[in-house]
């Protein structure tokens, strides 16, 4: 993910000495590489954020509720074990 371009999506871009997302291995070497860019605007449907502290009110929907995992146990010893748990 590289930041500072202000174009929506995966673009090809030019990149040098100096650049992130690239290391080179001669001097003078460029290279076209194609990289996600990321920018906040109104084409992104998810943002994904993180509440590092609770205010005074809860946000309802948000604070308010306690999110469960949807993904269950693949091993079958751990299958076992959770429904030794339930019973």
């Amino acid at each position: 993910m590289k930041q500072g371009d202000l174009i929506h999506g995966q673009v090809c871009l030019l990149l040098s000495k100096g650049h992130s997302c690239y290391k080179p291995r001669r001097t003078g070497e460029g290279k076209q590489k194609s990289v996600r860019v990321c920018i906040v605007d109104a084409n992104l449907s998810i943002l994904i954020l993180v509440t590092t502290k609770k205010g005074v009110k809860d946000i309802p929907g948000l604070t308010n509720t306690i999110a469960l995992c949807c993904l269950g146990p693949k091993r079958a010893k751990r299958i076992r074990k959770l429904s030794i748990c339930f019973f």
